[in-house]
């Protein structure tokens, strides 16, 4: 009779429950439908739904797993209810599969809006969701930008991640930021290839994903092994929002989002995570259509009130720099001598006259020591290669000297501070003349990023990236002098410089190259449109303001309407020499000599001096004189940086 009275209980009470939970599920679903939550903003940037280029909305997930709906990829108020129906109805045997598990920023979300009713919430415990919370639990987020970095294609044009800041240690009351986790969005690459990545990262080829990294592996990534700035940038977000941002990322992580090099990037999906953990934040309605990560930075800090404070992380390169300089003469030939040392020998010798030296002589040269193997063997290091077991050696000898390093704060200068530079894209309206008494009207429109005489603010100042960068005339036809034509002059898919100087302790070499489309003008035959491929290779040696490039280039043309010759090519010597009077005004005096291999005159010789004064980071005045010897041209534009 007892067991009887026992399975009654269990019964009753079992079927009690299931009708409390129907009644909260109806009710659920009836606010749900009654206050319109389905098309909340929240919601959306829960499910990242925006318009696409053609003004249509869906979400810019790929992942079909990511909706519960069949139709929710284009529906969000059919997923708002098929979610909320999996919260309560849900039959995973995985308790890590359901659905408060796999997306907790949603159930988060959803209790949230319907606080106010007695519901009784099916709350779960989340084991794997709890353990990456526990670990991404932090008081604040940073956005980080690390700067541009000319080696690798996907970083031409910088990046940007998240870093959740934890609180202070209890130990000590101090913040660890390299204990700190980053939150990444980038492209899963197949190849390392430049021009097939360029391709397959402009149409959405390659899939994009998040993932959660200790913030020391990024900075072992960029400011060591690539010498690359970070600029870390502490935003207004409350805990809620952070616990929110770090529910939402979690829900990302098995999920696909295509990555396309120009729209959802790096520094958009950044944003938008953002967006979607706080729905006070509106910063992607203020970006152009096509995002740029230094863009982001500085839509951050002028047109937002986003940013609590920033604070600059320096490279191990500019760190070895500043301790450079503060060497005497004598101790920079000491550091000369060992560095020598590292290429042609496996042993370090210390010479007499450092032996001889005073102590804290010995300290510097042996910290600037230190800092210069990092830097200019950073991969080896970390492959713990022949040059770090050296590197060990000379930490066993600097641990003989009992004096601290020296201290080393980098206070950037404002013109050397990200968000401070002029707009990536540009305009611009002029006019030209040549000595054949022809007249024109200049169009030109660039879609990123600097050249060297742009504004200096914010960029490297020995290197140089345009993309998508082009150049229109409107006047008098070559073919037809009585006829006026709209005329393409230059089309630079990209056009890279990078003019690092060279020294003895650190024999860089400098390179410029650019593909696109040139109206070539040649003694030889009428101006014709030519595919044109040119790679340049040399030095660059620092003067003070100026610097001197000298280098040998080779290009490759190909002109699909001459009646012969259609590819052809030159090389030659080429001199460039630049001078930054300061941050808003360069000029720029160009010597180039090239031997053609096809034609009668196979010498050709141009000079060439441009000029730019920028009265502001938007707007400037650029003026050039070219002499090709069979034609000369001036040219004054007015250019606008948008």
């Amino acid at each position: 009779m007892r067991w009887i009275f026992l399975a009654f209980v269990l019964i009753f009470g079992a079927s009690q429950e299931a009708f409390s939970a129907s009644a909260d599920w109806d009710l659920v679903l009836k606010s749900i439908r009654d206050r319109r939550l389905g098309n909340q903003r929240q919601w959306h940037k829960l499910l990242h739904f925006e318009k696409d280029f053609f003004r249509i909305q869906e979400s810019q997930i790929d992942s079909d797993s990511f909706f519960y709906s069949p139709v929710g990829k284009k529906n969000p108020v059919a997923e708002l209810e098929a979610t909320a129906q999996n919260f309560f109805r849900g039959e995973a045997s995985d308790v890590n599969d359901r659905a408060q598990c796999r997306f907790p920023a949603r159930y988060r979300w959803l209790k949230g809006q319907l606080k106010d009713l007695k519901i009784q919430w099916p709350d779960l415990s989340c084991e794997r969701y709890e353990a990456f919370a526990k670990g991404l639990q932090g008081e604040s987020v940073s956005l980080v930008f690390s700067s541009y970095y000319m080696n690798n294609p996907s970083s031409a044009f910088g990046h940007t991640f998240l870093r959740i800041n934890k609180k202070p240690s209890a130990k000590d009351g101090q913040r660890h930021e390299l204990l700190d986790y980053g939150l990444n969005y980038a492209a899963d690459t197949d190849t390392n290839n430049a021009f097939l990545y360029g391709f397959k990262g402009l149409f959405g080829m390659f899939p994009g994903t998040f993932r959660a990294i200790p913030y020391y592996y990024k900075v072992r990534e960029y400011n060591n092994a690539e010498s690359r700035d970070l600029w870390e940038y502490e935003l207004r977000l409350g805990p809620e929002a952070v616990a929110m941002l770090v529910a939402h990322v979690w829900e990302l992580g098995p999920a696909r989002i295509d990555y396309w090099y120009l729209t959802e990037n790096c520094s958009y999906h950044m944003l938008s995570i953002l967006e979607a953990a706080d729905p006070s934040v509106d910063v992607l309605s203020k970006l152009d259509q096509y995002v740029i990560p230094a863009d982001t930075v500085r839509v951050l800090w002028t047109k937002t009130d986003l940013v609590k404070s920033f604070a600059y992380r320096p490279s191990v390169r500019e760190v070895f720099f500043v301790r450079w300089n503060r060497l005497t003469d004598s101790e920079k030939d000491q550091l000369s001598w060992l560095a020598h040392q590292i290429t042609v020998q496996d042993e370090i010798v210390y010479s007499q006259e450092f032996l001889k030296s005073p102590a804290a002589s010995q300290a510097r040269v042996l910290d600037t020591f230190i800092d210069f193997i990092d830097f200019r063997y950073s991969k080896e290091v970390q492959e713990a290669s022949r040059e770090g077991q050296l590197k060990m050696r000379v930490l066993g000898k600097r641990s003989e000297i009992e004096l601290a390093p020296e201290a080393v704060t980098i206070n950037p200068l404002p013109q050397d501070q990200p968000h401070l530079a002029h707009p990536s894209g540009r305009w611009g309206l002029g006019v030209k003349h040549d000595t054949a008494e022809r007249d024109y009207l200049l169009l030109s429109h660039r879609f990123a990023l600097h050249d060297r005489l742009d504004p200096a603010w914010g960029y490297p100042r020995y290197s140089q990236i345009s993309f998508f960068d082009l150049d229109f005339s409107y006047g008098e036809s070559y073919s037809e002098p009585d006829r006026k034509k709209f005329d393409l002059e230059n089309f630079s898919a990209f056009e890279l410089i990078s003019a690092s100087e060279w020294t003895s302790l650190l024999p860089e070499n400098s390179w410029r190259f650019k593909l696109g489309v040139e109206r070539t003008q040649n003694e030889n035959f009428n101006p014709v449109h030519e595919a044109v491929v040119r790679l340049g290779y040399g030095w660059t040696f620092g003067l003070g303001k100026f610097d001197l490039t000298a280098q040998l280039q080779g290009e490759v043309h190909y002109g699909a309407t001459l009646s012969e010759n259609n590819l052809w090519g030159g090389a030659g010597p080429l001199v460039d020499l630049h001078y930054q009077v300061n941050s808003y005004w360069s000029v720029e005096a160009l010597a180039q000599y090239r031997r053609d291999s096809s034609w009668d005159r196979q010498d050709y010789l141009k000079t060439q001096i441009q000029t730019q004064w920028s009265f502001s980071k938007t707007w400037g005045l650029r003026a050039v004189y070219r002499n090709q010897r069979f034609l000369e041209e001036s040219s004054l534009q007015l250019l606008n940086y948008y």
